[in-house]
């Protein structure tokens, strides 16, 4: 007994020396123990991938933290019309972590109404008279040393860019997220040291009937996958200075409520919209900038576009020297691997979509100040085709030269358009009256007649920037170590003694806009001489419209999507005169400028106008010729309805 009990003693030492086995191990505590095995991506705010739950787990690193969230479309649906765009750009918001209890409050702060006064009080006044919106409750699962780890799972895959309510919209039927079927996107799913980059796939599950337009899109109506991405980034320090808007000059902006303004100022405060360009030394202006803007071109554009593109964005690069900020915008490739959402790169896309549609020019900014962080330029892939068939349905389809250099100056011209947007510069449509002064205008090609009658289109379309481009480069992004105030004030009387007029969509866009200068697809000083060139060419183009403008072995059918933009050829001509009947010349005058601000159309060439459109309206002037109706028969079989076409389609 005594040999045992003694053996039961060196058996219990031992135990007590070896500890418990591994499977008696307590769980390790805090933040490692509750992620291990997780897959993390660190940086300025960690992620942690829980692959078996399928789950997302931010890293918040301390209380009340404040960041910049925005939130985009990684993919799209590939409809013009329910516009559901790949690269899309969504909300921008400050948002606030604030811990209450057990989770992180998700907080996005209102900067909508605001105080300039240095005085908490003020400031409390107007916090406790708009509110702010809590967006979402984050359970902490792990702490450590002030850090919070939280479940954002159910956060980050919420429809942000708000698609369920775009496609009832767009009476595409009922749909909400099917959680089951959704999941993290982690190729594009990192963690740099300035920025947090999350994308997530969506699956958009029917609750009914799906639309016609999203059955005829995707495999199944039932159901179909969409990416969304949130970019979390640092708030951008002091160093930005908003610049206050001039409605002369074209800039889009944030608007806000300043109730720290005096009783003699407006409320309401507008700051342009602009990226952030320091440099070394201000005061030098040949000092190199402290970070270029620099945009880049997606590698899935295909040729020739994709180089024609290149170039279009590198207007900019000549407008920026000529603004005597040489050095301030470059154009680069997207390094290979890179997400186009990452919120560091301004990106020039290409937009695939089921049928003909917009370029559209979009920005994520700080809604605190206007400074634009990311750029993002959206090329539709139709754009070229609708171009061709112009240039077909004027001068033939044959194969040649021309054909191409034409659709590829128009390429050109609208990238450029559309990075403008990107650098915060608006449309201005009575840019065309002071000859091709914007590329912000919306430029039809300039076809005229050429000797002999010839249809010449040598300089369908310009190359480069417009003087009002130039102009309005040096005051969104010049550089005044001085008085800043004075020296925009000297540029804008500069631009006024040229001649330089801003007009935008209000003033072009609605049935009941009158000054006649201000149209989309113009070309020309006036309105009835560009009438004057339209009817010109487009007669001569239905005197010789045949088979010549489709392919040999086209159906010949296909004239009907040729011969329409050739007979209407003259519609936006038609709109800016019928302006001029009870028209309105105006402009965006401030008091100082010493312009008379409105003046009516005169008398006389009101009448101009009126005779102009009564002999529009000639048999002569709308008659087919009977060449081409011999020629316009039925759609063939298996041939969809095209938007370019006559709406009776030849039925009887």
């Amino acid at each position: 007994m005594m040999k045992l009990r003694l053996s039961l003693m060196a058996v219990l030492a031992t135990l007590l020396v070896a500890g418990p086995s591994a499977a008696q191990q307590p769980a390790p505590s805090g933040i490692a123990g509750k992620t291990a095995g997780m897959e993390k991506r660190d940086g300025f705010i960690p992620v942690y991938l829980d692959n078996k739950e399928g789950k997302i787990l931010l890293e918040i690193p301390r209380d009340s933290m404040r960041t910049l969230m925005m939130f985009s479309m990684a993919t799209g649906l590939g409809s013009n019309p329910i516009g559901i765009d790949r690269g899309a750009n969504g909300g921008e918001y400050v948002a606030r972590f604030d811990r209450s209890g057990g989770k992180v409050l998700v907080v996005f702060e209102n900067w909508n109404y605001r105080t300039s006064a240095n005085n908490p009080a003020h400031a409390r006044t107007i916090s406790e008279s708009f509110p702010a919106s809590t967006v979402a409750a984050l359970p902490i699962v792990a702490e450590e040393g002030g850090r919070m780890v939280v479940d954002a799972t159910d956060f980050l895959m919420r429809d942000w860019m708000d698609v369920t309510a775009t496609l009832a919209a767009s009476n595409e039927g009922s749909y909400s997220i099917a959680r089951d079927r959704s999941s993290v996107y982690k190729p594009y799913t990192k963690a740099f040291p300035e920025n947090t980059e999350i994308d997530v796939s969506l699956t958009y599950a029917s609750t009914g009937r799906p639309g016609n337009t999203v059955s005829s899109i995707v495999p199944h109506g039932q159901a179909f996958t969409l990416r969304q991405h949130v970019s979390i980034v640092p708030l951008p320090d002091d160093g930005y200075k908003p610049r206050v808007m001039d409605p002369r000059v074209g800039y889009f902006g944030i608007r806000f409520k300043d109730y720290a303004q005096p009783i003699q100022n407006a409320l309401d405060q507008r700051w342009a919209a602009r990226h952030r360009l320091e440099r070394v030394n201000p005061a030098d202006p040949n000092s190199p900038f402290r970070k270029p803007i620099v945009f880049y071109i997606d590698r899935g554009i295909p040729e020739p576009v994709r180089s024609a593109t290149l170039e279009g964005a590198r207007f900019w690069v000549e407008a920026f020297d000529r603004a005597g900020l040489r050095g301030a915008f470059r154009v680069e490739d997207l390094p290979e691997g890179v997400d186009p959402m990452d919120i560091r790169y301004n990106v020039v896309q290409w937009e695939n979509r089921n049928e003909r549609g917009w370029s559209i020019g979009g920005a994520l900014g700080d809604p605190r100040t206007g400074e634009i962080i990311k750029g993002m330029a959206r090329m539709d892939s139709h754009r070229a085709r609708t171009d061709y068939n112009l240039y077909a349905g004027l001068m033939g389809a044959d194969a040649a030269a021309a054909d191409t250099a034409f659709v590829l100056a128009r390429i050109r011209q609208v990238t450029a358009h559309e990075i403008g947007h990107t650098l915060g510069l608006a449309h201005n449509y009575i840019a065309s009256t002071y000859e091709r002064g914007s590329l912000m205008d919306y430029p039809p090609p300039r076809v005229r007649l050429g000797p002999g009658g010839t249809i010449d289109i040598s300089s369908a379309y310009d190359s480069g920037p417009g003087e009002y481009d130039v102009w309005a480069i040096r005051w969104g992004y010049g550089i005044f170590p001085g008085n800043e105030q004075d020296s925009l004030s000297a540029i804008v009387r500069e631009g006024l003694r040229k001649g330089f007029l801003f007009l935008s969509d209000d003033d072009a866009r609605p049935e009941y806009a009158s000054d006649p200068r201000t149209n989309l697809w113009d070309d020309a000083a006036t309105p009835m001489e560009f009438l004057q060139h339209q009817t010109a060419v487009r007669r001569v183009a239905m005197s010789r419209f045949g088979e010549r403008n489709i392919r040999v072995g086209e159906p010949i059918s296909l004239l009907q999507e040729r011969f329409v933009p050739v007979y209407l050829m003259h519609r936006f001509a038609i709109n800016s005169v019928a302006k001029t009947i009870g028209g309105l010349e105006y402009s965006n005058a401030v008091r100082g400028d010493a312009v008379q601000a409105t003046r009516p159309i005169p008398a006389a060439q009101q009448r101009r106008a009126l005779a102009a459109l009564v002999a529009l309206l000639r048999p002569s002037e709308l008659a087919i010729p009977d060449t081409v109706v011999t020629l316009l028969g039925p759609r063939p079989f298996d041939y969809r309805p095209y938007v370019e076409l006559f709406g009776s389609r030849t039925r009887p």
